[in-house]
């Protein structure tokens, strides 16, 4: 077999309903290869004077999936208030593979290109938006009825001269009438092993969409647009709704990968969202993959982790201010598109176009500027880290440091260089214990001065995660807001959720859990009063949470105590890692 194969298309086909223009959006995953080989030979005639010889032919034919459509009846309707209309328009959307491996098609609203939008979105206000309902028919509707819309796929059927030819199956009951779905949605499936060598009119394998409208008597007039995406997904997973990995899921979500390097090619952090991840139905290591920061084009490893959210499993690495990273936006960056709301504070921050900028003060470090590490004695950070300062956002840039673990409970061996690691360990395995950088609490809600986010469990709204990710939060009082808790008690790590500050405990080799795949977490060391203390033997992350006026939680480990809710003073140095929002 080779390689597997993406390809991604895009066609978009419009109809008009209310007077409105909506729009269907079809992109095409194609997720497979096939290698088909084969020779021919052939020999002169025999004889004691003759000779003989050989041809050999190979032909490789990759797999082929298409998704195309083709408007039969176009999709709009006028109405007046208070009425009803279903079977409005009528889409063919073709479906063929040449092999039998079957495919899964799903949908989402992606109105205003929101991914989850399922409004028919009114040209008037966002208040008279008409929101999508479940109707089967307009027989029995109430005149107090608020508005609604809904779709139906209808299966094609066999043509021409034979009646076995397969269209795939509607599921989910998207064979009446249904809501447009907020997430990715099986809507249609073909079974692996379906026999397509029947299947030579590429129109015999197709479905049909409609939709259905309810004006309500108080629906003002105008015009409102929306949105559906279809997605194919092949081969054919024989369990619907079982996307693996989160590769696969940015893949089914028609993202594009954004980045390549050494030959491989990478989709955007920025790129991520709750949809992609609730679109995985696995958790663990399987799930894991690389994405690329698009702000300094650094990868990461992320995975869906049991507590049913994305993590990023390596540690942020962002140099703020520094050369070659793009200016932090609300386009990239984790950072409010508005002036103000709970946990917002916008020190530096300036907005042109609807773009917000976060512009560090001039004393961020430079990429230039790295810890140096000696054989013996402290290690000075330079410059040098602020003391009782945290109206300043501070960073440091750990280098090209690795901290090696052996699953076991005592210290981490720390290799300055990823060739000196590779000595003893695969490349693979060292990059994933890579140190990052070190960040006061200012630097990692991404403000130059957050004095007054000062109520103890407030939660900081912004963050230099990536656009699409933030900082965990964590609680001494309550389970709601503890995302370091609950991904480490169901991931079997901790005995306890929160214990008020004191250690949780490790559960039986919870600690080499910890260290190991997929988490990988690192025990970099922190910084307090410009120098970094306890490389190889702690670690320690912030988190969103304040714990007072001065100080915020971390998540902080060595290899008998884990703490979820450490109070420590916003000026210290430390790990960062994301969550997917």
């Amino acid at each position: 077999m080779g390689e597997t194969n993406k390809t991604n298309s895009y066609t978009e086909f419009f109809y008009k309903a209310f007077r409105n223009i909506l729009i269907v959006g079809i992109p095409l995953v194609i997720i497979s290869a096939l290698i088909l080989g084969f020779s021919v030979s052939h020999s002169s005639a025999t004889g004691s004077n003759s000779n003989s010889g050989s041809d050999s032919v190979t032909l490789t034919l990759s797999t082929s999936c298409t998704l195309s459509s083709s408007v039969i009846t176009p999709h709009h309707a006028s109405l007046n208030g208070g009425q009803y209309e279903e079977g409005i328009g009528n889409t063919r959307i073709n479906t063929y593979c040449n092999d039998n491996n079957g495919y899964s098609i799903y949908a989402i609203g992606t109105s205003n290109n929101i991914d989850g939008n399922t409004d028919l979105v009114s040209n008037l206000d966002e208040h008279y938006n008409i929101h999508t309902g479940a109707y089967a028919n307009g027989d029995n509707i109430d005149t107090s009825t608020p508005s609604f819309w809904g779709m139906k796929l209808i299966p094609g059927i066999g043509t021409g001269s034979s009646s076995e030819l397969t269209p795939p199956t509607i599921m989910n009951s998207y064979n009446s009438y249904n809501v447009v779905p907020s997430s990715y949605t099986l809507v249609a499936s073909r079974t692996s092993g379906t026999n397509m060598t029947i299947d030579t009119n590429i129109t015999g394998s197709y479905f049909n969409t409609t939709y259905n409208i309810y004006a309500s008597s108080v629906q003002p007039a105008g015009s409102y647009e929306g949105k559906v995406k279809y997605v194919m997904v092949h081969p054919n997973s024989n369990s619907h709704n079982t996307i693996p990995d989160i590769d696969t899921a940015f893949a089914a979500a028609g993202k594009m990968k954004v980045y390549e390097e050494g030959g491989k090619s990478y989709y955007a952090m920025q790129d991520m969202d709750s949809q992609i991840c609730s679109f995985v139905a696995n958790t663990g290591a399987s799930t894991a993959t690389q994405l690329v920061d698009i702000r300094d084009n650094n990868l990461y490893w992320v995975a869906k982790l049991d507590d049913g959210k994305c993590w990023m499993t390596s540690n942020l690495d962002l140099d703020i201010g520094g050369t070659g990273v793009a200016a932090l936006t609300s386009e990239n960056t984790d950072i409010s598109t508005t002036a103000s709301g709970s946990g917002i504070y916008v020190d530096g921050y300036t907005v042109n176009n609807g773009v917000w900028t976060w512009t560090p003060t001039s004393t961020a470090i430079t990429a230039n500027t790295h810890i140096t590490y000696p054989n013996t004695g402290t290690i000075t950070v330079s410059p040098a880290w602020p003391i009782n300062n945290y109206t300043t956002p501070y960073s440091a840039e750990g280098g090209d440091t690795y901290y090696y673990t052996s699953n076991s409970t005592n210290n981490d061996t720390r290799y300055n260089s990823l060739q000196a690691c590779k000595a003893s360990h695969t490349e693979a395995e060292c990059k994933r214990y890579f140190a990052g950088n070190y960040y006061n609490w200012t630097a990692a809600i991404a403000s130059n001065n957050s004095t007054d986010i000062s109520t103890t469990g407030a939660i900081a709204a912004n963050s230099i995660c990536p656009k699409g990710w933030r900082l965990p939060s964590t609680s001494q009082t309550n389970n709601i807001n503890n995302e370091f808790g609950i991904m480490l008690y169901k991931a079997g790590i901790t005995v306890n959720l929160s214990a008020g500050g004191e250690s949780v405990g490790y559960k039986d080799s919870g600690f080499n859990k910890l260290r190991s795949n997929p988490y990988y977490f690192v025990r970099s060391g922190y910084i307090y009063n410009g120098s970094l203390g306890d490389p190889t033997v702690l670690g320690r992350y912030w988190s969103s949470t304040v714990s007072s006026g001065a100080n915020a939680y971390d998540l902080s480990f060595n290899n008998t105590d884990i703490y979820l809710t450490r109070n420590y003073g916003r000026y210290n140095g430390r790990s960062v890692r994301c969550v997917a929002r």
